[in-house]
């Protein structure tokens, strides 16, 4: 195999986002541990390859040791929803992009920690056994020559390191929040858009989610988990995909990027919305002229997709009960009739 050019392209990052722990020859799945090669073959088409796949790569570019992602992907088809009031709408339509709050923002305290304060010095305790393994065994070709005294300090600097690191990181993680499931949520409506009349929720795919954003493999798109944070806590790289349990009716999927440079709130990420928005839903307190103006303001700025009213609004209908006053004094082969109807 050649010497590795390291030109690590958009194509190939996308190959390895998409085809994540998957040899794209062989179909072997990789285990932590494995290693993954990245290049490109005789066809100039790009490769995603297990080790004994490496003989396809005419430009092998580069080799990386697997890690399973820190959050599932959703199906393709995985309905997805967002609810937001009616200004939060206008403003996706007219800026063309998702707007991605940074982490620090979120009303949840919890957001991006590792666990509880009570059992820091058991997260502590573990990592610290992590990188003084790590120093005394570094990779092959490598010898440690430091004393256990500094093989310790270097471990505690480290660990103090991931520490002062973990706040700032919030402000340069930033997230689009959305709703996983078949149907609408009553809760949601209540959650995140406070029940308004004027609220709307925007309904979409995993695939459509993803494409939308340019397939761009800088975004990260997947379940969040939920955890018991008083038997369990997230490691070094899950913080931002793992809740609280208590936050478990949020059924969360999010989409997450990593800027070092914007300092805002929040940022715009440019998406198409021809390909996200699938269907647009108003809220179950919606006036009547609410449908209107939303097909209005979705004519002005180019959308076509239909505008739904919550199925929340639908009317029952009610009949008497089994017994009630109906059936009185009527004739019995009308009431077994009715019976043989009902099973």
């Amino acid at each position: 195999m050649e010497k590795m050019t390291n030109g690590f392209t958009t194509e190939l990052r996308r190959m390895e986002f998409e085809n994540h722990g998957v040899c794209v020859a062989c179909g072997y799945k990789f285990k932590k541990g494995d290693t993954a090669n990245l290049g490109y073959d005789n066809s100039d088409a790009p490769l995603y390859v297990c080790d004994k796949c490496t003989r396809l790569l005419k430009e092998p570019t580069i080799k990386r040791y697997y890690s399973p992602r820190p959050y599932d992907v959703p199906t393709p088809q995985c309905k997805l929803w967002r609810y937001m009031d009616f200004t939060k709408y206008v403003s996706l339509l007219s800026s063309r992009g998702l707007y991605f709050t940074r982490t620090d923002c979120f009303e949840d305290t919890f957001e991006g920690a590792k666990g509880l304060r009570k059992n820091k010095e058991k997260w502590d305790a573990h990592y610290f056994d992590f990188f003084c393994s790590a120093i005394k065994n570094p990779p092959e070709g490598n010898k440690c020559e430091l004393s256990e005294k500094e093989v310790e300090q270097l471990a505690n600097k480290l660990l103090s390191d991931l520490e002062s690191g973990g706040e700032a990181h919030k402000k340069r993680v930033f997230v689009s929040c959305w709703h996983e499931s078949e149907h609408e949520s009553e809760a949601m409506w209540r959650l995140y858009s406070s029940f308004l009349a004027n609220a709307v929720a925007v309904r979409t795919t995993y695939k459509s989610l993803y494409s939308a954003l340019g397939r761009d493999p800088s975004i990260s798109i997947g379940r969040v988990r939920y955890i018991d944070l008083k038997k369990e806590y997230a490691g070094v790289n899950d913080a931002f995909w793992r809740k609280r349990k208590s936050f478990e009716h949020e059924r969360e999927v999010r989409a997450l990027i990593m800027d070092f440079e914007c300092k805002d709130m929040g940022k715009v990420v440019p998406c198409n919305l021809d390909v996200l928005i699938e269907e647009v839903f108003v809220s179950p307190k919606a006036p009547d002229w609410l449908i209107g103006l939303v097909n209005d303001v979705n004519e002005k700025y180019g959308i076509k997709v239909k505008v739904s009213t919550s199925e929340l609004s639908e009317v029952p209908f009610f009949k008497e009960l089994l017994g009630a006053k109906i059936f009185r004094d009527r004739p019995l082969f009308l009431i077994e009739e009715f019976l043989l109807l009902e099973q």
